[in-house]
């Protein structure tokens, strides 16, 4: 046999011996039902009794806050560049990329439960190259990645959320007595904060400034109290025309 049929030969064997070993791979992960479950692989970290989070890295970082046991996971292919540490009371998530930012994918790139919400606040400041980098506009070309840091199905009394520069909240299914928020007190600041049809708040306070965008989603607020910068941008949707309107 020529050395090219040989050659030929052996790197068809090893193909072959690949394909197998991936083929077994796939069928245990399908029998382990692995593939049904999108948090699968989450690093789990050891985080408890806060009540405060702060994301300075919003803009880069996407978050996810949903209520229940004391519970803090982050995608394992953000582990090098996202980084997490408690101060007392408050949780706090930054970014540092040594080369270029990165998408990490999945459901959110933090994955957090906590039993109550006090506060949150969001900014858009990451480390990149060794150099600090700070968003202003989320709508920016260079954030089109942007992530939302999410808060969705607390029911209590209370909440404060702030927003600033170009980073992003969204508050979804949520039923609170009070909400105040405040957005964009950095000068530039170009962030949003969005309230969809599901949520059920009682009353609320807005402060919204500089060029900071307001967006509510259908959802009628019984008492509202708002102060609204000349540049900033609010969108009103259905019932939430009710709401500025008192």
């Amino acid at each position: 046999m020529k050395n090219s049929s040989k050659y030929l030969l052996a790197a068809l064997l090893v193909l072959l011996a690949s394909l197998t070993a991936y083929n077994m791979a796939l069928r245990n992960e399908y029998r382990r039902g692995d593939y049904k479950d999108p948090l699968h692989g989450y690093v789990t970290l050891g985080f408890k009794d806060f009540t405060e989070v702060s994301v300075p890295a919003a803009s880069v970082v996407s978050v996810k806050l949903v209520p229940g046991p004391f519970s803090v996971r982050l995608n394992p292919a953000a582990t090098q560049y996202v980084h997490l540490r408690q101060q007392g009371s408050r949780l706090v998530i930054t970014a540092d990329f040594p080369d270029r930012q990165h998408y990490f994918g999945g459901p959110a790139t933090v994955l957090i439960s906590c039993p109550h919400l006090a506060a949150l606040s969001t900014d858009a400041v990451h480390q990149e190259k060794g150099r600090q980098l700070i968003g202003k506009n989320y709508r920016a070309d260079r954030y089109i990645l942007a992530q939302d840091v999410v808060v969705q199905g607390f029911s209590q009394d209370s909440l404060t959320v702030r927003v600033d520069r170009g980073s992003r909240i969204e508050l979804a299914g949520n039923k609170l007595g009070y909400l105040r928020a405040t957005a964009g007190t950095s000068p530039g600041s170009h962030g949003l904060l969005q309230l969809n049809a599901d949520n059920h708040i009682a009353a609320a306070n807005f402060a919204v400034g500089h060029q900071s965008e307001l967006v509510l989603d259908n959802i009628l607020i019984p008492q509202l109290r708002h102060q609204l910068a000349d540049s900033v941008k609010v969108t009103l949707t259905g019932a939430s025309l009710g709401s500025l309107a008192q």
